[in-house]
């Protein structure tokens, strides 16, 4: 494969050691300034995917957890249960063998043989030993213990079940959190090599690097109420760097800006863009005003925050800070929500 003379050496480098991880070709590898930017705002919409997608496994862990830990007690808790009602039934099992032992050691013409064989037990209590009686219970409360017992017993077998279940629940949802991790963990080393590719490309390259269309100028008008605070917020945030996973205050990810920002006017939303692409209302891209969050891709991976008509704040990708872009230059718009009408 041959590269340009205005290639640096790094650069292409970089390109062969990345060029098996893209699903495509070996002569798709870019060969040109303008293709290994190209591929690498690729590369940082593949891993804004995959952190959003590490975000909501981390979200299903958390829950599985805490699933495995509540079945964990309640176990414990049915397994103190089977332990009480199994010992109540075997004090009142030996007991038992203790009156039998008694009656067998009664003399024939012994009044309190008879007293055993009649249940009369309230007159042999007073004229047995109260040492030797001590717990006697008849049949019918010893038979109510056994199924005491036997129903605990029971519900402790229910109980471990379930425990084991959230176990492997929570097993799982942790291999997935982990492997959803090192996939974008493996993008993170990718997109480092082919920026030190781009960074060293000689000054009078570096007009490629400027792909992003300008954001029309004026100032924000910044309303009053929640809007406002949760744009004050925002825009209070430009220039911060974006980091995977990050809600602030120095760093972003697209829907940590989001989130955090509105919970600056006390208003609570999912963490990840495609949970907060279901509330609020759906509105017309016509219609967009301050405040809504217009989101991007199929399945949705990014999120943006509406400051006017056109103009949206966003934390962008991977080696950009959070900036205000063109709303339609960001990307394929999937659907615009607004989650206060009332503002």
């Amino acid at each position: 494969m041959r590269f340009p003379s205005s290639v640096p050496v790094l650069a292409v480098t970089a390109l062969l050691l990345i060029g098996t991880a893209v699903p495509a070709r070996a002569d798709d590898a870019p060969t040109t300034v303008a293709g290994l930017l190209t591929h690498y705002l690729d590369l940082g919409h593949e891993a804004e995917a995959v952190n959003e997608q590490l975000l909501g496994a981390q979200d299903d862990l958390t829950a599985a957890q805490q699933a495995a830990r509540t079945a964990s007690a309640a176990a414990a808790a049915a397994t103190q249960r089977w332990q009480q009602a199994q010992g109540v039934a075997d004090g009142r099992a030996a007991s038992e063998q203790r009156l039998v032992a008694l009656l067998a050691t009664t003399r024939g013409d012994d009044p309190l043989r008879d007293l055993l064989l009649t249940g009369d037990v309230g007159q042999f209590r007073a004229a047995a030993d109260a040492g030797l009686l001590a717990g006697f219970t008849d049949d019918s409360a010893l038979r109510e213990a056994d199924a005491e017992a036997a129903g605990a017993a029971t519900l402790r077998q229910q109980a471990t079940t379930r425990e084991a279940t959230a176990a492997a629940a929570e097993s799982k949802a942790q291999a997935a959190a982990d492997a959803v991790r090192t996939r974008r963990d493996a993008l993170a080393g990718k997109i480092s090599a082919v920026r030190a590719a781009l960074d060293a490309i000689p000054a009078d390259q570096k007009s490629l690097l400027q792909t992003d269309a300008a954001a029309p100028a004026g100032p924000v008008a910044v309303p009053a109420g929640a809007v406002g605070t949760i744009l004050a917020f925002a825009l209070a945030q430009l220039g911060k760097p974006y980091v995977w996973g990050a809600t602030g205050p120095d760093s972003y990810d697209c829907s940590g800006l989001v989130q955090t920002s509105y919970a600056a006017a006390g208003v609570r939303i999912p963490r990840v863009s495609a949970a907060q692409a279901t509330v609020g209302r759906v509105v017309g891209r016509a219609e967009v005003r301050a405040g809504d969050l217009i989101f991007f891709y199929r399945p949705v991976q990014h999120v943006a925050l509406a400051l006017d008509g056109t103009r949206a704040v966003q934390a962008a990708t991977f080696g950009q800070p959070v900036k205000i872009s063109p709303i339609d230059a960001i990307g394929p718009i999937t659907v615009i929500r607004r989650l206060l009408p009332g503002e």
